[in-house]
């Protein structure tokens, strides 16, 4: 069995077709920087360029951004049938009185409200039973896990000669010894969502918030890839709750750093905002931040307001926090965030606790952020 390679969606079973795709992203980042695709007829002249050899491409992340100009030179090609449309119903509404023209634009807004109204429930609901249809597998996961050692219990107490474990030869002679190093074990209920995505990170569950999502941990190339892709790699304008690119889930990081999108549906991490009030931050403080290998719980104990610092200030930097080093950072760490902290609570946290912090947009100010400090639970 040859390792496995992902770029979001994508999957690549050699070295060589993952590279030739990762040389297929770089011309596409450097056509993105040379030519606007959203300038009238750029998509078009790329998309014959491409179809007549003069542009090529190697991998299917090459195929799939044809078929986006594709579809990019046919929105064209509506926009401007819509465009004549448009000019026909203008010269209509000219030989219409003006009593018939309201009539006619409240008419159009009532049935435009009603589709938009109609598509916003379908992307919620859509988006729902996913999660629902994860979290299923989740269990239904964990309960073959627990039926197979009660199996194996079974055979145990009736076989009279032990069960031998057969090995797996591995094919790909390069990687042979990294596939045979020891490291964590991914836990049962998640191997299967590992299997289907290999950046899912784990589950995080705000306990009686409704947050409730898979986490997922894009490289540093691309850490921004899932501001706006789903867990299954899809574009989705809600994004994925995702975990900072420098942590390292198999390290011994004092701090996670998990971001989600503040969605005014209430996604993502849209009900963060309700901590504002301390009465709700008081009855909401236990999160279950479940890796793929290790269940823990954490206990909120701060809410803060800051904001993206400029290249020039030299403001705190709470999302920068991963690794103390030593007590000293860690308190200073400590201390910038009891100065933000607007539960009015004293914190008790000291060198040695582990962290998980949760942030998100807020509006209070320009490139404003709230976050979450929560600290994780001895057992």
């Amino acid at each position: 069995m040859g390792r496995i390679y992902c770029i979001g969606k994508f999957q690549f079973d050699s070295y060589e077709k993952y590279q030739e795709a990762l040389d297929d992203i770089e011309k596409i980042r450097s056509i993105s920087k040379k030519m606007d695709i959203n300038e009238t007829g750029v998509a078009q002249r790329l998309y014959s360029l491409i179809r007549e050899g003069k542009i090529t491409f190697r991998s299917v992340i090459g195929d799939d951004y044809l078929l986006y100009l594709s579809d990019m030179v046919a929105e064209d090609y509506r926009t401007v049938s819509r465009s004549s449309f448009t000019n026909q119903i203008a010269r209509r509404l000219q030989q219409l009185s003006p009593s018939q023209v309201v009539g006619a634009i409240c008419m159009a807004g009532a049935v435009v409200c009603f589709l938009v109204f109609l598509g916003s429930e379908y992307s919620d609901q859509r988006k729902t039973r996913q999660l629902e249809e994860l979290r299923n597998e989740q269990e239904i996961s964990a309960a073959s896990d627990w039926l197979s050692k009660r199996l194996v219990g079974v055979l145990k107490q009736d076989e009279e000669e032990p069960i031998l474990a057969q090995t797996e030869i591995v094919n790909n002679e390069v990687y042979a010894a990294e596939l045979q190093q020891e490291g964590p074990e991914i836990l049962p209920e998640y191997q299967k969502l590992y299997g289907q995505n290999a950046d899912f990170a784990g589950w995080i569950t705000v306990i009686g918030t409704g947050i409730d999502y898979p986490v997922m941990q894009a490289v540093s190339e691309s850490s921004d890839f899932y501001l706006d892709h789903n867990f299954d790699g899809t574009e989705d304008i809600n994004g994925s709750i995702f975990l900072d690119s420098r942590n390292d889930l198999e390290g011994s990081d004092d701090n996670f750093i998990v971001y989600g999108h503040n969605m005014k549906s209430g996604m993502m991490f849209g009900n963060l905002k309700e901590y504002l009030d301390p009465a709700y931050w008081r009855e909401h403080k236990r999160v279950a931040f479940h890796t793929i290998y290790e269940k823990a719980e954490y206990e909120i104990i701060a809410v803060c307001l800051s904001k993206v610092a400029g290249e020039e200030d030299s403001d705190f930097r709470y999302y920068d926090f991963i690794d103390a080093g030593n007590k000293e950072a860690f308190d200073s760490y400590v201390e910038n965030i009891k100065a933000l902290n607007i539960t009015g609570e004293d914190m008790d946290v000291s060198y040695g606790d582990k962290l998980l912090t949760l942030s998100t947009c807020n509006n209070y100010t320009e490139d404003g952020r709230l976050f979450l400090v929560a600290k994780k639970c001895k057992k």
